[in-house]
């Protein structure tokens, strides 16, 4: 039994119960005091009630971590702290419910409730907007929908209980942030605007197919029309210059010489898609080209064709785009996508319909919910010496240090670095498994640069004792 109910209860019973046996054997006393007596015991016992509940909440908030990661939560759990700061905003709580860390990378656990007791819609939560802002001079970096905001940043995240059936209750956040800069001992905020409830496909049988026949709108799009083409060999040009790995050696060839430009046709792909329409569909070089446009990036979707054929026989016989490539404009709402299939013909649109992917929005509840936090949790970490140089592609650097936590490794260079910023690592335990990364942050300057990455679940920092950069090993 928890500790401070234990005490509670014995305060209680020491406070209420004994001085009413002792006024048993004074009749005077007890009928003067009893109303006394009976008042103090009634507001007691409410009083042991509310901390046996909150008790019992608070415990089944520390194993938060456990319930993520099992018995890998061990290695954080000593330094974890529990916020449980709460928002309340049109009837959606939003609470902080624990933050674990080390000096430039945190684990935040982020749960949402509604106050009438009811469920959240579909399968997914999403955000118009959602940072974590540490106080600190700001410089924006950020996705579609999440953002940190500072400089060297990034963030993953995922709804850790979403194939568990309390999520449409109490959808829990789970949120990987990596800096460059300090977040233990900073202070913050975590604001989140608009939560939108929604479904998203889970299997090829969830895809939408869309009315529009693909043959009857290119043939009658194309009447009395000649497509303008424009050259697409900066592309190439740039591509062939990036050309470092298999995967974009094929990505080059299929790469279209020619382009076709935005039309406005305004032809929605989707019933209930709004905003999201076919700009154009031609044939360039003997390939199908679909140029789509979204009125609301949050609506973007790549579409697929399926055979009309394989659907009766209930085949999966899906086509995706040989290139695709997403483009947003000036414009903070308007979006391109432009996307090329290997269908030669016409006549073969016959016997293909549009299919998609997309998040179907159920449920929209406008508001802003911001969570103060101060990331006073406590870590341990190991930093390792190091004067290891390093080949990478056709530039030499050094590796001087590397510092590692139960939820991260950063690793520091001085000389040369990765010229776009980008560099391959994998770390790897004394039995050989390799630790799955979520992400992180670099820094450089012209001397030395810094790289974070962050796991995607707690290690033990001691069981690490391999670290593979562009090829290059280190043993520690």
């Amino acid at each position: 039994m928890n500790i401070l109910i234990l005490s509670t209860i014995i305060l209680y019973i020491l406070c209420n119960i004994f001085p009413v046996i002792l006024s048993y054997n004074h009749t005077s006393i007890s009928v003067k005091m009893g109303g006394t007596y009976m008042f103090k015991s009634i507001f007691n016992l409410l009083l042991v009630i509310f901390l046996i509940t909150t008790s019992g909440y608070a415990i089944n908030n520390t194993e938060v971590f456990k319930e993520l990661f099992d018995t890998k939560s061990k290695y954080i759990e000593e330094g974890s702290i529990y916020p449980q700061k709460s928002v309340v905003n049109n009837g959606i709580k939003s609470t902080l419910v624990s933050i674990a860390g080390d000096e430039k990378n945190a684990y935040f656990v982020i749960d949402f409730e509604k106050m009438d007791g009811s469920n959240f819609k579909g399968n997914n939560i999403s955000f118009e907007n959602f940072t974590i802002d540490i106080n600190r001079p700001k410089f924006i970096w950020g996705s579609s929908n999440i953002a940190v905001e500072n400089s060297g940043s990034g963030m993953s995240w995922h709804f850790a209980n979403s194939d568990e059936g309390n999520y449409s209750r109490k959808p829990r956040l789970f949120v990987i942030m990596s800096q460059y800069d300090k977040i233990v001992g900073e202070s913050g905020e975590i604001v989140i605007e608009n939560i939108i409830e929604e479904s998203n496909p889970v299997s090829p049988e969830d895809m939408t197919k869309s009315k529009i026949d693909l043959y009857k709108l290119y043939t009658e799009s194309s009447k009395n029309y000649k497509q303008t083409l424009v050259s697409n060999l900066e592309e190439i040009k740039w591509a062939n210059e990036n050309n470092e790995d298999l995967y974009q050696s094929e990505y080059v060839k299929s790469i279209p010489k020619n382009k076709l430009q935005p039309r406005g046709l305004q032809i929605q792909i989707f019933d209930d898609l709004k905003g999201t329409f076919i700009d154009n569909i031609g044939f360039v070089d003997g390939k199908l080209h679909i140029v789509t446009k979204s009125t609301n990036q949050r609506n973007n979707v790549s579409p697929s064709l399926v055979h009309k054929i394989s659907q009766k026989n209930k085949e999966k016989s899906t086509i995706d785009s040989i290139y695709n490539i997403f483009q947003s404009t000036s414009s903070e709402e308007d979006s391109y996508g432009y996307y090329v299939f290997d269908i030669s013909t016409p006549e073969e649109l016959k016997n293909f319909d549009i299919t998609g992917w997309y998040s179907k929005e159920l449920s929209k509840t406008i508001g802003l919910w911001k969570i103060p936090f101060k990331a006073d949790y406590k870590f341990t970490d190991k930093k390792i010496e190091l004067d290891k140089k390093l080949k990478i592609g056709d530039q030499e650097a050094t590796v001087t240090s590397a510092i590692i936590s139960p939820i991260s490794i950063e690793v520091n260079f001085k000389g040369n670095y990765p010229s776009d910023g980008r560099l391959d690592i994998k770390a790897y335990d004394k039995s050989g498994n390799e630790i799955i990364m979520s992400g992180g942050s670099n820094m450089s300057t012209k001397t030395k640069s810094t790289y974070v990455w962050t796991f995607m679940e707690p290690v033990d920092i001691q069981s690490i004792n391999k670290i593979i950069i562009e090829g290059n090993e280190i043993i520690f």
